[in-house]
């Protein structure tokens, strides 16, 4: 189901109330016309897409128009592949940021949410010492190689200026396998001790998930979700409808790790998991495996949550359980991504 316009009007929400001071640059259409008209703003439109088949020449052509009109800010919606596509036209001197709405979403140039992007352009475009607020920071995407196989970890492409505030914007995905150390493995045993009941699991993505998958006697999915009852692996790479499917009627739970660096525990390269999901099986039957070097390089110490359901990401915001080894678990806040909630 696209999402894109409905996080450009959340974010561009934040926003609005800049109102008649505020000139927006934009796209005709649903490439970013329609959204702004609903977040009462005004467009102004410099690129012109054929209907609704936007491609990535549109975004390039359409940045391209922006950086003429020497604009203050580029806000974009996507993922890791449409900052990519930015880096090609945007200069050193344009900041840019990310509205999140992408499968893939490593780069650290992305909000943490849609009303969190929203909220940092405020900041910034109202904001009396601009530069103070900007950074470097890394474009990076997950490479597919010549056999069709998608890298664990991404790569690094380039480096854009974007706004930081705290934890609203995470930063990029670390670049890091397992360690195979004592700790992890303990907590990887633990994990497979409770997943030994009749309960349906549901097993998410990343290269911790993949140990746990590997330790319970199948390879699984390195990427994908990964369905297991009854000591057997009973659905590889499931999507969002065929997990709906599978827990239907029974007692399910979630095991996921985080995304190194940025602290992701829903909304980023696992959104099978949808709200949708996590509604059905139930925000007390999540199961976070880490290690506490992991947690440790988180900068904002917490971890983040954005499934695209607010109502959701305020239920799973407070603290929660983390299995660190095979005796330890560490508490660790989590935060809805929006000033608004944190205050």
């Amino acid at each position: 189901v696209p999402i894109a316009g409905e996080r450009a009007r959340t974010a561009l929400s934040q926003i609005a109330e800049l109102g008649p001071e505020l000139r927006v640059l934009t796209c005709s259409g649903a490439m970013g016309e329609a959204a702004v008209a609903d977040a009462g703003l005004t467009a102004q439109i410099v690129h012109r897409v054929d209907d609704y088949r936007s491609t990535a020449n549109d975004t390039r052509a359409a940045a391209s128009r922006m950086l003429d009109e020497r604009v203050d800010l580029l806000l974009f919606v996507g993922g890791d592949g449409t900052a990519r596509d930015l880096l090609q036209v945007v200069d050193e001197g344009t900041p840019v940021l990310g509205v999140p709405s992408g499968v893939k979403m490593h780069s650290a140039v992305f909000a943490a949410s849609a009303r969190a992007a929203g909220e940092v352009a405020h900041r910034f475009l109202t904001s009396s010492d601009r530069e103070s607020l900007l950074e470097n920071v890394e474009i990076m995407d997950r490479q597919e190689s010549v056999d069709g196989q998608v890298a664990m970890s991404p790569e690094l492409f380039g480096l854009v200026r974007t706004p930081r505030l705290e934890y609203l914007v995470p930063g990029a995905k670390a670049a890091m396998g397992v360690p195979e150390d004592v700790a992890l493995r303990g907590a990887v045993r633990r994990v497979c001790e409770l997943l030994a009941d009749d309960r349906i699991s549901l097993i998410g993505p990343g290269s911790t998930m993949l140990a746990v998958k590997r330790h319970l006697g199948f390879e699984g999915t390195p990427l994908g979700v990964d369905v297991f009852a009854n000591g057997h692996c009973i659905a590889l790479d499931a999507d969002e409808r065929r997990i709906l499917e599978l827990i239907e009627g029974h007692e399910a739970r979630i095991v996921v790790s985080i995304i190194g660096g940025q602290g992701f525990l829903f909304g980023r390269g696992n959104q099978q998991l949808s709200s949708s999901v996590i509604n059905r099986v139930g925000t007390d039957d999540i199961v976070i495996v880490s290690t506490l070097d992991k947690l440790a390089s988180l900068g904002a110490n917490c971890l983040l949550v954005d499934t695209g359901d607010e109502a959701l990401d305020r239920r799973l915001a407070g603290h929660m359980p983390v299995i660190v080894s095979g005796v330890r678990t560490a508490m660790m806040r989590v935060r809805y991504a929006s000033l608004q909630a944190s205050t």
